[in-house]
């Protein structure tokens, strides 16, 4: 059990530190108190399923990833920028994909 309390809780530090987030932040997004988001990032405390729930929408991430460790495949391996781009459209509509995909096309287009 404790092995899963601080594996639960790197994963929670791990995504709030890539989200930019303080503890204080992630707290007042996931409507929890600050004390315990640090009880749980240290494997302190035990987490409800309704907490993780929280967590987890407060950092737009899905319930399983904080509760599994990322396959390490180097395709899957992405720098915090492209993390913060994924972050950023994956909630949006096809439609506004396709835009964003030429808007970035054009700026980024090579001349040869």
């Amino acid at each position: 059990m404790q092995n899963l309390l601080k594996l639960i809780g790197s994963r929670v530090r791990e995504f709030r530190k890539k989200r930019g987030f303080t503890q204080e932040l992630l707290a007042h997004k996931a409507g929890l108190h600050t004390t315990f988001i640090a009880h749980i990032e240290l494997g302190n405390k035990v987490c409800s399923v309704k907490s993780l729930q929280k967590l987890a929408r407060a950092l737009s991430i899905s319930v399983g990833e904080l509760l599994c460790m990322p396959q390490t495949s180097p395709d899957k391996h992405y720098d915090t920028h492209t993390e913060k781009l994924i972050s950023l459209i994956k909630d949006k509509t096809d439609k506004d994909k396709e835009l964003l995909l030429s808007v970035a096309n054009s700026l980024f287009k090579r001349t040869k």
